[in-house]
């Protein structure tokens, strides 16, 4: 009876617990999270970070979480070549996306990388808020 009091109120009412909404990215947050995400690509990729720019596509933050998807690009804003990379022979394939995605938690001030799936061609974050205990609302 009690659990069907805890359903019953809120229905009744019209209202239902929601999960925490995800929170405003400001710009300063936004520059530490793509540079952070920038510095793990670079060193997934073999490479100095002045050769790669991410352009974020969507960056979502919570609490001390954050998700960001980006596409790879070159310092002029051209697509990313995978070429001087291990990647490169996957890529001329086609068996490497152009998207990066990453998963950081803010120490401080500064975001910090968790996990980071560079050139996917699933989706390869599918499991971390499971495995990094991470709110599942940023993946959504």
């Amino acid at each position: 009876m009690k659990l069907l009091m805890n359903w019953a109120l809120p229905i009744a009412l019209g209202v239902m617990p929601v999960a925490a909404a995800a929170a405003a990215v400001t710009p300063a947050e936004r520059a530490a999270i793509v540079a952070s995400a920038t510095q793990a690509a670079a060193r997934e990729l073999k490479l100095d970070a002045a050769r790669l720019r991410l352009m974020p596509e969507q960056l979502k933050r919570q609490s001390d979480w954050a998700f960001l998807t980006a596409k790879l690009q070159t310092p002029a804003g051209q697509r990313f070549d995978y070429a001087g990379t291990d990647r490169h022979e996957a890529a001329q394939a086609g068996a490497v996306s152009d998207l990066c995605a990453a998963l950081l938690r803010r120490e401080g001030a500064a975001w910090k990388l968790v996990d980071i799936a560079v050139g996917p061609t699933d989706v390869a974050w599918e499991a971390w808020a499971t495995t990094h205990e991470a709110p599942a609302e940023l993946f959504r």
